[in-house]
């Protein structure tokens, strides 16, 4: 299994892709409250890659430049073990 990412262009945020499916974080609104601050946390949902064809994808920028510690939450969500250092 191989996996490639793709950073948002206009987001900043961190997409990966395994055959034709994408991994795409999804921002959890109803936990951002004031008593956290509004904090922004997300969870990674599955997408086929059709799904998103046209607009989002010409903003996608593919890329081996991504962090290990966000390579290896997609690594994760995939199935797949995590990254050493």
């Amino acid at each position: 299994m191989r996996i490639t990412y793709a950073i948002d262009q206009e987001t900043g945020l961190v997409v990966s892709r395994v055959e034709s499916e994408l991994a795409w974080p999804i921002l959890d609104y109803d936990n951002m409250l004031p008593e956290n601050g509004y904090t922004m946390n997300y969870h990674l949902e599955k997408m086929n890659v059709l799904e998103m064809a046209g607009y989002t994808w010409d903003l996608l920028k593919w890329t081996k430049k991504i962090p290990v510690e966000i390579k290896n939450l997609h690594r994760i969500f995939w199935g797949m073990k995590p990254l050493t250092n």
